[in-house]
């Protein structure tokens, strides 16, 4: 049996999850496997070797990238340098694209053909790069079928399949058999801050006083966060203090909480996918650099930045939860809008009712099966071993 390396990139704590559910059924089909490159723990758990840690890479907004140009200048040589050293069959670039797109440039100089998996959000700003993953990727892998749309709209969808949302096999499988504990007739709340140490930053001590606000209002209230494996509870402490004493604070798979639970607090990201699939109702928080703001808002064409709103939009433009976006991401702000989650039924049961309707447009359940199959496809990974 031939080695059959892989170079997987995935630089986010949501991309290292999506490409481990990927390894997991690509082991299974292709004997000898040996995945190599940059991605998390649940990668690393698989057997990866990994070259660097994507917590070293991960920071969110424009301007807060400058600041990790010249490592991650280093790692792609680094990557580039070693698919080509150990002879990798293919490479599977996952989101990431201010790194992934110049990274997959190089490679394909280097010969070593690219698969991208979780398309860049193209469809919403800097749709120019469409052309660029089409001529450097053998194929894309979106999650969402207006993606495959989008694409098909532009002339660009030969490389282009839909293979759905991997959350969606997660959540089924977490739902059949996890069990939270109850509430005990209290109102719950989760918070999930974030993975990246900029979002706590920024989001968890608004979270804080949030919660603050809401208990002086209803002091029997259950707060539970969510820490992602990316986020120390050394940094949890220094943002929330001693708050943290009198929350729950859990990790690993939080699907059926987020089922069982009231209202979820959550920084605009994968985790709106999470809540989307749960039908929890929720406020999104997005805080950024002024100037990474500024930018953005220039150039971002969609008028949704929570991907739950963005497919459970039935065309009406209606926001399905509330976004509360730099300086309207305040604690009286998240307070009020939890606050009406938790007091108005029918504004309770449309949202839930919102929020299933657009987790069914994330496909069916197979997503990582069927990105396995268009991977060795693409790769011709049935030949490498």
């Amino acid at each position: 049996m031939n080695p059959a390396p892989l170079l997987v990139v995935a630089g986010e704590v949501s991309g290292d999850q999506h490409a481990a559910s990927l390894l997991r059924e690509l082991k299974t089909r292709v004997p000898g496997l040996s995945p190599f490159g940059l991605a998390g723990d649940q990668c690393h758990g698989l057997g990866m070797d990994l070259l660097a840690h994507q917590k070293q890479l991960a920071v969110v907004g424009l301007v807060e990238a400058l600041g990790k140009v010249r490592f991650a200048a280093r790692l792609a040589k680094t990557l580039v340098n070693e698919a080509r050293r150990r002879n990798a069959a293919g490479a599977i670039l996952v989101d990431s694209p201010d790194f992934n797109l110049p990274l997959a440039r190089k490679l394909k100089k280097a010969g070593i053909p690219v698969v991208f998996y979780v398309s860049p959000q193209v469809w919403a700003w800097r749709s120019r790069r469409a052309k660029k993953l089409d001529k450097r990727g053998r194929a894309i892998l979106v999650l969402f079928e207006f993606e495959k749309r989008w694409y098909e709209t532009r002339g660009l969808g030969q490389k282009v399949e839909w293979v759905g949302h991997p959350l969606v096999d997660a959540a089924e499988e977490e739902l059949k058999t996890a069990h939270p504990a109850p509430k005990n007739g209290r109102p719950r709340i989760v918070l999930m801050p974030g993975s990246r140490e900029g979002e706590i930053k920024s989001l968890l001590p608004v979270m804080t006083r949030a919660v603050s606000e809401l208990r002086s209002r209803i002091p029997l209230l259950d707060v539970v966060l969510v820490r992602a494996d990316s986020v120390s509870e050394s940094l949890l402490r220094q943002m929330a203090g001693p708050d943290l004493d009198s929350w729950t604070v859990v990790s690993g798979p939080h699907m059926a909480l987020l089922a069982a639970s009231d209202v979820l607090i959550v920084a605009s990201g994968t985790a709106t996918v999470e809540g989307l699939l749960a039908h929890i109702p929720m406020v999104v928080l997005y805080k950024v650099h002024p100037l990474s703001y500024f930018i953005g808002k220039r150039i971002i064409r969609v008028p949704h930045i929570a991907m739950a709103n963005i497919v459970s939009d039935s065309g009406d433009g209606e926001k399905t939860v509330p976004e509360l976006i730099q300086k309207d991401a305040a604690p009286a702000r998240v307070a009020t809008e939890v606050m009406r989650f938790l007091t108005d039924g029918e504004h309770v049961t449309r949202t839930r009712e919102r929020l299933r309707r657009g987790a069914a447009g994330l496909g069916s359940s197979g997503a990582a099966a069927r990105a396995a199959t268009a991977v060795i496809r693409a790769l011709s990974l049935e030949n490498q071993t």
